[in-house]
C-alpha cells in the first residue's frame, strides 16, 4: 500500500508500527496478508466520534483478533453491539455504556469504566482493570463482567443470566431486579441488596448492609463453594480457603412476591 496519499485520520498501525489504510479495511480492496489473528492493531480514538469509532472496531474485527485502542478518552457506547469473536484492548477509561450488547468478544479495560458497562449484553467477557460506575453488568442476558475494583450502585439490575464479579465493594440496591445469573462480590454491599430479586443468586464475601424485599441471606452450599473457587481462580483472586468460607449468598424468598401471597415459598432459583 502506498501511505503517501493517505491522511493521518485515516492511518491505523499493526504491532509492527506499519500503516494500514482504513479505506481498504472498510472496503473490498482489504490485503489478508497486512491483517490476520495473528496481529495487534492499534486504533488511535483521539479525534473520532462514537460512531466512527465503533465502525472500524466492527470493520476490522472480522479481519483479525487483536485490537489495541489508544486514547479512548471516557468515551461512552466504546464497542457497542460488537457480536465479533474479537480480543480488544482499550487502554485507559471508558465511559458510560461500554461493552453495551457485546457478543462472543473478550474486552479489557485498562482503567475505569463509567455507568452501565456490559449493559445488555449476551455472551463473551468483559474484564474492567479499575473500578466501575453504577448499572455494571444491567440487564445480562449471559457473558462475565469482571470489575477488579469496587462498582457503584444497582450492580446486575435486571440481569436475566451470566455472571458479574466485582473484586471491591458494590453500592444499594444490587440485583435489584434480578432474574437470573450470578453476582459475585468481594467485599461489602450496601443498603437493600437484592431488591425484589425473582431468580438468581448474590455472593457476598463482606458484609451485607440490609436486605431489599424478597431477598434472604443463607449460608452457601459445598457445591457453591466449588463453583465460586472455580470462577474466582480463573480471574487470579487469590483468597484463601477461610476467605471462601466468609461467603454467603442471597437469594429470594418468593418465586411470586407480588402476587397477595403472605406466605413465603421455597424457592430454588439460583
Amino acid at each position: 500500500m502506498d501511505s503517501n496519499n493517505l491522511t493521518n485520520d485515516n492511518l491505523t498501525k499493526d504491532s509492527n508500527n506499519n500503516n494500514i489504510d482504513e479505506n481498504s479495511i472498510n472496503g473490498n480492496s482489504i490485503n489478508r496478508n497486512d491483517i490476520n489473528e495473528n496481529k495487534v492493531f492499534e486504533l488511535d480514538f483521539s479525534s473520532m466520534t462514537p460512531r466512527e469509532a465503533n465502525q472500524k472496531i466492527k470493520d476490522l474485527s472480522t479481519k483479525c483478533n487483536k485490537i489495541l485502542i489508544k486514547n479512548p478518552n471516557a468515551m461512552h457506547s466504546l464497542v457497542a453491539g460488537l457480536t465479533e469473536k474479537a480480543h480488544i484492548e482499550i487502554e485507559g477509561s471508558a465511559g458510560y455504556f461500554a461493552g453495551t450488547m457485546l457478543d462472543k468478544a473478550q474486552l479489557i479495560i485498562h482503567g475505569n469504566a463509567g455507568w452501565f458497562v456490559g449493559d445488555n449484553m449476551t455472551g463473551g467477557e468483559i474484564i474492567v482493570e479499575g473500578s466501575a460506575g453504577d448499572g455494571a453488568g444491567q440487564g445480562i442476558y449471559d457473558g462475565t463482567l469482571v470489575v477488579k475494583n469496587s462498582a457503584g450502585s444497582r450492580t446486575g439490575e435486571i440481569m436475566k443470566g451470566g455472571t458479574v464479579i466485582v473484586g471491591g465493594d458494590s453500592g444499594f440496591m444490587t440485583g435489584i431486579f434480578m432474574m437470573g445469573g450470578r453476582i459475585i462480590i468481594l467485599g461489602d454491599v450496601g443498603k437493600d441488596a437484592g431488591e425484589s430479586i425473582i431468580r438468581g443468586a448474590i455472593y457476598v464475601k463482606g458484609s451485607v448492609e440490609s436486605l431489599g424485599q424478597n431477598a434472604k441471606l443463607l449460608d452457601i452450599s459445598k457445591e457453591d463453594l466449588d463453583e465460586l473457587k472455580t470462577t474466582l481462580s480463573s480471574y487470579d483472586f487469590d483468597l484463601s480457603d477461610e476467605d471462601y468460607k466468609k461467603f454467603r449468598k442471597i437469594v429470594p424468598k418468593s418465586k411470586r412476591p407480588f402476587y397477595g401471597n403472605d406466605e413465603e415459598e421455597d424457592c430454588y432459583c439460583d
